[in-house]
């Protein structure tokens, strides 16, 4: 799986138009390889918009970039409602299990997506995925509420890793975070393999949800 992330700048008096803008973006489902994207507001950056699609493959994507995405952009006329914008690319590495059977069920049922952009050690890489695999994804699995997510590395830094997870509450996450992220945390000593971490809270909107039928 290929996955796109987008984070944009957005004004407080442009949110509404970019809102709009994004709900236009609904002719991706007619792409050949699309698999589902969603996005919504950064709770803890309001004026923070993020984005994040899946695709079969990269090919599949640079068809989409090439035939059909310009088309889209020039008629939402999106480019005039955010100040900046930031987008990376990621291959999966690992399904990260949950209450849900795929990635677009697990956005379908979702109201929040949560973000760990993870830049490593150089000699820590092998041990950070380890553990992803070894103690995360297990754990995580098993935690109400949470339904489905992937760890990804980024296509062209690979000290640079996503780990996006959906959850069908705020409440589930926040009692998450509370209880089984701190044991997470000390059993995979994560703190020694990490550079730098940014968190994203983000509250989903449905109607920037797009998922084939």
């Amino acid at each position: 799986m290929y996955i796109k992330w987008i984070v944009c700048t957005v004004p407080k008096n442009k949110k509404e138009a970019f809102s709009k803008a994004q709900e236009k973006w609904v002719k991706t489902k007619e792409a050949k390889g699309f698999i589902a994207q969603t996005g919504g507001w950064n709770l803890k950056n309001l004026n923070e918009a993020c984005i994040i699609s899946f695709w079969k493959d990269k090919e599949s994507l640079t068809n989409f970039m090439n035939h059909i995405h310009n088309k889209i952009f020039i008629k939402n006329k999106q480019s005039t409602s955010y100040t900046s914008i930031s987008v990376s690319y990621f291959n999966s590495l690992l399904i990260m299990g949950g209450r849900e059977i795929s990635i677009p069920l697990a956005i379908k049922n979702g109201q929040l997506l949560r973000i760990a952009d993870c830049d490593v050690q150089k000699n820590k890489k092998a041990h950070f995925e380890k553990v992803q695999k070894s103690i995360w994804l297990p754990s995580m699995k098993n935690t109400k509420g949470m339904l489905g997510g992937e760890f990804s590395v980024n296509d062209t830094s690979k000290l640079n890793y996503l780990v996006s997870s959906f959850w069908d509450s705020k409440i589930n996450h926040e009692n998450y975070s509370k209880l089984q992220l701190p044991i997470n945390q000390k059993d995979a000593n994560i703190n020694e393999d990490l550079k730098s971490i940014q968190g994203k809270l983000i509250l989903l909107k449905k109607s920037w949800q797009i998922i084939p039928s």
